[in-house]
């Protein structure tokens, strides 16, 4: 009976010490991979500053381009400067409600103008050439008598430092 305990004893002793083994050898290949992907990220840190960098850079150009809320009416008084210069009699330029995004803010703005078809093109032209962005979405336009009618929706966008 003695010698049957010692076998059951040494048993255990010796499968206690296997799993601890196997947790070691789980544990290490686990630190192997994480100095892996540290050394890479070692040997790569000078181009990924590099690279946020440049990101930085050209997030600030663009939001140079978006207009703060104080330069919105220069925005406005560009654009109907722009559609009288091609000779488009302005109905209307009206900004609409501004809606909320993520990480910027929506400034519709809805533009009613009286011209001839090559008149719109320049001014649409003439738009995209702004310095601030502005995109055009959802035009129409319909016959008026000599002329042409053309309804268009302008956005631009200001960042929402708020968050």
């Amino acid at each position: 009976m003695g010698s049957e305990m010692c076998i059951r004893d040494r048993y255990y002793y010796v499968e206690d010490k296997k799993n601890k083994l196997q947790r070691e050898i789980k544990k290490e290949t686990e630190l192997r991979q994480t100095y892996k992907t540290k050394a890479f990220e070692v040997a790569n840190l000078a181009a990924l500053k590099k690279q946020m960098a440049d990101v930085e850079e050209r997030f600030a150009a663009i939001l140079k381009q978006l207009p703060t809320e104080k330069e919105v009416p220069g925005l406005l008084e560009d654009i109907t400067n722009l559609g009288t210069s091609v000779g488009l009699d302005i109905g209307s330029i009206a900004l609409a409600q501004e809606r909320k995004e993520k990480f910027y803010i929506e400034l519709p703005i809805n533009i009613v103008v009286q011209g001839a078809y090559h008149q719109f093109g320049q001014f649409v032209s003439g738009v995209a050439a702004l310095s601030r962005i502005v995109t055009l979405h959802d035009y129409t336009i319909k016959p008026s008598g000599e002329s042409l009618n053309m309804t268009i929706s302008a956005k631009t966008y200001r960042y929402d430092d708020t968050k």
